[in-house]
Parts: structure tokens; sequence; C-alpha cells
């Protein structure tokens, strides 16, 4: 038993094994972290804020574990000291090595106090020449993730950087995404009061009637309002569908459209569209007009 305490007694005192049980005890508070969060984040919605917390902390146990096993080596122990004994220094050391990744940090916390925009928003970020549209997915210490409604690539873009870029959030919960349809008929029809009115209330049913849309009609008699403007060769029909999300606005708007084509097509209501129509006599250059 004795051997057994001494031997025991030789490994705790070794420092490559201390170091080992730093960083096995840093990954397990990690752990701990990450599952706090986690189940903070099941409870109530993810928010920038707890992204933002949450890399903090991981980063200051990261910090932690590495200082302590920087104290275990005499030399790095002496530099350590050294160093502690300026606080001028520090300032320097830590302003020069850290500059960007400080300024991340801070432009950080400027975000999650603003809250320009919250974990699963639309957003549209203009960097410099570029235009970024997706949905924020995560923020950390040095960077937001913004995944591209394109490709559905992750756009890692630096505290820094986003802060000082034009953002607009495109996510409105409460009324959804709003878009215009808009169908041009001919000012034949529409100087006709009944294929005007017909072709108003065509598209407000359709709208109404479509499965993705937030419209309803609990009145049989009520109709969307539908704007009548004039154009340099039609009579443009304009009416907002609203949906939940962009991705069902767009659907919804190209199947509104497909079916107002068969439904003006039944109600013999002509779309406006640029042709060209010959009238008079052909003939060729040179011959007689009345051959």
């Amino acid at each position: 038993m004795k051997e057994f305490l001494e031997t025991m007694t030789e490994v705790c005192s070794n420092k490559w094994f201390q170091a080992a049980l730093y960083i096995l005890a840093g990954l397990i508070v990690i752990q701990i972290i990450r599952m706090v969060f986690s189940q903070i984040e099941k409870k109530r919605n993810k928010s920038i804020q707890s992204s933002f917390i949450k890399g903090i902390l991981q980063a200051l146990v990261v910090l932690v574990v590495g200082l302590r096993i920087m104290a275990l080596s005499n030399i790095l122990a002496s530099f350590m000291s050294t160093i502690l004994m300026s606080s001028s220094l520090i300032v320097v050391v830590l302003g020069f090595i850290f500059q960007e990744g400080l300024s991340n940090i801070i432009h950080g916390f400027i975000i999650t106090m603003f809250k320009p925009f919250e974990v699963g928003d639309r957003v549209e970020i203009v960097v410099g020449s570029e235009k970024i549209t997706g949905y924020v997915k995560a923020m950390t210490l040095r960077h937001t993730v913004v995944q591209n409604i394109i490709d559905h690539a992750e756009c890692i873009i630096p505290n820094s950087v986003l802060d000082s870029s034009m953002i607009r959030n495109l996510t409105t919960s409460d009324k959804g995404n709003r878009y215009p349809v808009i169908a041009s008929i001919t000012y034949e029809d529409a100087q006709d009061p009944e294929k005007l009115k017909m072709a108003k209330e065509l598209i407000s049913e359709t709208i109404l009637e479509h499965p993705k849309t937030l419209d309803t009609r609990k009145d049989p008699n009520r109709h969307l309002f539908v704007n009548v403007s004039y154009q340099e060769s039609a009579v443009a029909l304009t009416c907002f569908v609203n949906t939940k999300t962009a991705e069902e606005n767009y659907i919804a708007c190209s199947e509104i459209r497909e079916t107002l084509l068969w439904k003006f097509a039944e109600h013999d209501i002509h779309f406006a569209y640029a042709h060209m129509q010959l009238t008079g006599t052909v003939g060729f250059y040179g011959a007689d007009p009345e051959e």
C-alpha cells in the first residue's frame, strides 16, 4: 500500500500528468457549458446573447487552462512573472497580439447589446460591394455565421466588419413576408368596367385561396385591395401577397401568377405584351402598287 501511494504521489507530481489533468478538466467544463446553454436554448429561442456569452465562457476556460499549463514550466513561469511585473508591457503585448481579436469581441458585445438581429433571422448585409442575404446561424467571439439563401454556403463575417456594415433585418415574425403580384392587362379590357372588376376579383380570390398565404377571408364579400396604375402600354393591377417566410412567398407568387394565366383566359381578359401588327398592302421594292 505504501509503495502504491508513493507511486501515485510521484505520478501526480509529474508535470505532464498535471497538464493532462488540466486539459481534461477544461474539456469537461466546456462540455458542461455547452450542455447548460443547450438546455437554455431549448426552453427559450436561441439568441445572439446566449451564443456570445457561451463563447466568452469557453474562451475563459481555455485561457485559464493555458495559464495553468504554462505555470508548470519553470521557463514559462519565469517569463510570465517578468511580464506581470510590468503592467504597461502587458497592455502593449496584448494589444499587439490580440488587436484584431479584441476588436471582434468588443464589436460582438456591441451587437449583442443593440440586437439588430437574432439567431434565425433573415438578414441582408452589405459588406463592401457585396450583398449577402441569408439566415443568421450563430455568433461567436470572433465572427457571425450567415447561411446564404442562394447556395446554402456559410458566410463567416468578422464582428468588427459586421458592426460597420449596413444590415437589413428582413424577418417580421408578426407580419410575415410581403411581395407584390403584378398583372398587366390591355387598356381595351381595363376600359371595360365589368372586365376590370372581374380581373381585380380574380387576383384577390386567387391570393386568398392559396394555402401558403396568411391572408384570410371570413366575409365572403371581402376582397383584397388591388392597386390600378397606368403604364405605357398596359394597365397594371398590383396586390400584395403575405406569407410566413420568404421562401413560401417565392413559391406562392409563382403559383398565383400561373393560376391567373388560365383564369384570365377563361374570362376573356387579355394580358398586355409588346407585339407588332402589320396593316395595309405588302409589296416588293420597285413594283407597281397597282399590280
